[in-house]
């Protein structure tokens, strides 16, 4: 016969990896990254230092949930430790993949400035986003990134996983976490009304986040153990 799903358990086992496994592990990768961060350029030691401290971020909401009923803020983490992981094999795949996400920091900037300056407009108010916030981006891709432009699309999540054959897999997580992070019909009609199941399914869920944060990890150590030593 199967065994029983033991709810605190999994539970237990999902806060001792998330309050202490995780961090300690990512906190000996940072000091991995400073100890050959003059090996490598600059922003390429930024990138990975940024991801693990996202990661890390991510890893404590997580946690932070678990002691909630949060099923949505277990799934929003969760699916956000999903594409974490996606970033990380993308980054890692190639030189050109991990510079384009870099620079993708300015084309996001861009575009909540563009969100911004729509809004103003929206509500009547002055566009105070628009052509001096473009000044200034245009700047720091001139001066900090050698761009003479930051002209083209960012690089969607989907489209990342697609590149590093991992579409299915990610198309599958994704659409599963977003029905419970997302205020679809059935969560809002039904499964946010059924609070005596709310233990299991957040467990479920804290456990995919699990998952997906020790998927991280390893994809870091394969990154981070590639820069050169000497």
């Amino acid at each position: 016969m199967p065994t029983a799903y033991d709810v605190e358990r999994e539970t237990e086992f999902s806060r001792e990896k998330l309050r202490i496994a995780i961090p300690n592990r990512l906190q000996e990768l940072v000091h991995v990254v400073a100890a050959r961060r003059n090996k490598v350029e600059v922003w390429y030691a930024d990138l990975i230092t940024k991801i693990l401290q996202s990661v890390h971020r991510t890893c404590r909401d997580l946690l932070n949930t678990i002691d909630q009923d949060g099923v949505a803020a277990a799934a929003w983490n969760a699916r956000n430790l999903l594409e974490l992981w996606i970033w990380i094999k993308y980054c890692a795949s190639s030189q050109a993949n991990a510079r384009h996400f870099y620079e993708d920091a300015l084309r996001d900037m861009q575009g909540l400035a563009d969100s911004l300056s729509k809004l103003h407009e929206l509500r009547g108010l002055p566009a105070q986003f628009g052509a001096s916030t473009a000044q200034k981006i245009a700047e720091v891709a001139s001066e900090k990134l050698g761009l003479s432009s930051i002209d083209g699309a960012f690089e969607r999540v989907s489209d990342a996983a697609k590149a590093i054959g991992h579409e299915q897999w990610f198309s599958a997580n994704n659409k599963l976490l977003s029905k419970f992070a997302h205020p679809t019909a059935g969560l809002v009609l039904g499964i946010m009304h059924q609070t005596e199941k709310h233990r299991h399914l957040q467990a479920l869920l804290t456990t995919s986040g699990l998952y997906f944060a020790g998927q991280c990890v390893i994809a870091l150590e394969e990154m981070i153990l590639a820069m050169p030593a000497e």
